[in-house]
């Protein structure tokens, strides 16, 4: 915003506005309705940012609108609309520990860290990172990566293809103003149902899900953005692991693409620039939920060999003895005790392997497990001797 400099006839003075001086006889400045019109509406855009409806006899909604739009965030001394504004994880879809494409065309749950996707009706689909060009202009930020599901089989009678997220806790948002931002395109025009359900967990109240918008698709990236209101869970009942789960619901039994970028969840009526989180800083709020051993590029799988196993301890045990009390201490604190699976780098086993003599121990287990470490006992093999190398691969999940 400006003084209206541009306009002929304003009688602007060094720029400025200045009074009618009728002793020197010269005429004060006009003031173009254009320019009082966009004062006005600029003042106007920072109320109804702020979420309040603007007042003509109230004079201070401006001071409010300015308040709440840098209302400090509890925790932190700071304005929330400029740091921990996303409440989901990895929206950027930058980290995928289990791999860059789902297992099988029949096979859903996690790919991308954080989101589900889950289909029936005997579809098949494909999961995949896909990766942006360097400098493309289609969406706004330079991001990395994009999820794609790309449907092969389109299925007879289902009833569900959902990409979500589920947020810890179903106090999340509860009662408050809300706005999901994303991009997303498709193969043809098509319709996208995002809704917001609350779960109550085991024991708790029944779930409560509100559809938010119908988003339609077209083949070219769009940014997408809607502002709704999150039910209050007064009188409520919590049951046990209970969350708040953002979904992105796909039309069912056709074969479609359908691309999903960028996607962002923030308390407040205005959809914000998506929040960048260094990639070692979103690993690390991933891992709370999942985490693997096995170096970043490695699928999760047993016999991956044994020279990119990170793992490793040294046998203390004769041969053909327990060992016992080998601890592995998580990078994060997992949300609640995880389920650890093993997987051997020499075999297609889940026991330990002594690389030293080349041969599979026996009789491995998982014990001790906490939310920030577990420990692991064996039996070592009859031809092994202290001093011999042992190593293991693992993963630990504790996602909602």
């Amino acid at each position: 915003m400006d003084y209206p400099k541009s306009i002929p006839g304003s009688g602007l003075v060094d720029g400025k506005f200045v009074d009618e001086d009728a002793i020197a006889g010269t005429p004060g400045s006009l003031i173009p309705a254009s320019w009082g019109n966009s004062v006005t509406q600029e003042i106007l855009g920072a109320i109804t940012a702020a979420g309040l409806k603007p007042d003509e006899a109230q004079t201070d909604q401006l001071a409010q609108a300015i308040r709440q739009l840098s209302k400090p965030d509890p925790l932190q001394q700071f304005p929330a609309q400029v740091y921990r504004r996303n409440v989901l994880i990895n929206g950027g879809f930058d980290i995928w520990q289990r791999g860059t494409t789902n297992q099988g065309p029949n096979i859903g749950g996690y790919v991308a860290d954080r989101f589900r996707c889950d289909w029936n009706g005997n579809a098949a689909v494909a999961i995949s990172r896909q990766d942006f060009a360097p400098g493309q202009t289609d969406v706004a930020g330079e991001p990395s990566y994009f999820l794609r599901w790309q449907q092969t089989t389109a299925g007879v009678g289902a009833t569900e293809h959902k990409i979500s997220q589920s947020v810890e806790s179903v106090r999340t948002l509860a009662g408050k103003t809300a706005t999901v931002t994303f991009w997303a395109r498709s193969d043809a025009a098509r319709p996208l149902k995002v809704t917001i359900g609350q779960y109550f967990g085991n024991g708790g109240s029944e779930a409560v899900v509100k559809v938010v918008d119908v988003f339609a698709l077209s083949t070219a990236w769009t940014k997408f953005s809607a502002t709704f209101q999150v039910p209050v869970i007064a009188g409520k009942m919590l049951g046990a692991n209970d969350y708040l789960r953002l979904a992105f619901d796909l039309p069912l039994n056709v074969l479609q693409t359908v691309d999903l970028a960028r996607v962002q969840l923030e308390e407040g009526p205005v959809s914000t620039p998506f929040e960048y989180r260094p990639v070692g800083e979103e690993l690390m709020l991933c891992q709370r939920y999942f985490e693997k051993s096995f170096a970043s590029r490695l699928q999760i799988r047993a016999n991956n060999g044994v020279g990119t196993c990170i793992v490793t301890f040294t046998q203390a045990a004769a041969g053909n003895t327990g060992q016992y009390g080998m601890v592995i201490d998580m990078q994060a604190q997992k949300r609640v005790q995880p389920t650890v699976v093993l997987y051997c780098p020499g075999n297609e086993s889940s026991q330990v392997w002594n690389y030293s003599q080349g041969v599979a121990c026996t009789g491995t287990t998982v014990q001790s497990v906490t939310q920030r470490s577990f420990a692991i006992g064996t039996v070592t093999p009859v031809s092994s001797q202290p001093g011999n190398g042992l190593q293991i691969e693992w993963t630990a999940d504790a996602e909602i």
